[in-house]
């Protein structure tokens, strides 16, 4: 079930005074697997009062699996536009399976990163290009509307910076999945001291939305989520 942490999904669009294309309110659900274990992954982003963003993504069991990891995991970003850039302000992680929870705040007056990981301190230096890894996704599919080179990108993975290298693939290909066939751009990242890399589909019918993600480690699959329903 730790693998289901490394789940990543999402993304609409509208064009607001930047770059940026922010996407519009969706719930994205996602059937899963991990080896033999069954699963479903949910992705929600919510737009707020107060000009801020919330994107949540909450992972469980299903089927016969619940009797084994019984709770979910759930990662939220709280995030805001700055300039025209993606600018975390809160990070929390409840994994209710393993009883591992992570609150992170993004301190950009004195640009510091504060918080907890378990039960471990985290005080790091806050750099304008940093995000937490729930918005990994978000920063890609934008650079993929705008045709921006995104190579690389440094994100807060549990209580460390980590390096992330993104390579974009040559040709169009249609993916089936339970929610229909589509056009989707192939898009690989991994972090730089890794074997493990992560693999998303981007449908441009629906705004890129991913409509299938894996992970491989040494040429074998350990996870898949393919998109079974889209509400926007």
């Amino acid at each position: 079930m730790m693998r289901f942490l490394i789940l990543i999904s999402f993304i609409s669009a509208i064009f607001i005074e930047s770059i940026w294309a922010i996407p519009s309110d969706f719930q994205a659900i996602y059937d899963a697997n991990i080896k033999q274990a069954q699963g479903q992954l949910r992705s929600e982003l919510i737009s707020n009062n107060d000009d801020t963003y919330s994107f949540e993504m909450v992972t469980n069991a299903t089927g016969i699996w619940k009797m084994l990891a019984n709770g979910s995991v759930s990662e939220k970003s709280l995030f805001k536009i700055d300039k025209g850039a993606l600018k975390s302000i809160q990070y929390n992680l409840d994994n209710s399976i393993r009883n591992i929870k992570s609150e992170v705040l993004f301190d950009w007056k004195n640009n510091k990163i504060q918080g907890l990981y378990k039960e471990r301190i985290i005080n790091l230096s806050l750099e304008e290009q940093v995000i937490d890894r729930v918005l990994l996704q978000l920063q890609i599919i934008n650079a993929i509307r705008e045709n921006d080179d995104l190579k690389l990108i440094t994100i807060l993975d549990k209580d460390v910076l980590k390096n992330i290298v993104i390579k974009r693939g040559n040709e169009t290909e249609v993916i089936g999945v339970p929610f229909g066939k589509f056009d989707s751009i192939k898009i690989e990242h991994s972090k730089t001291d890794s074997e493990k890399i992560n693999t998303l589909w981007l449908a441009k019918e629906l705004d890129y939305i991913p409509v299938k993600l894996t992970q491989t480690e040494h040429g074998r699959t350990t996870f898949t989520a393919e998109l079974r329903d889209l509400i926007k």
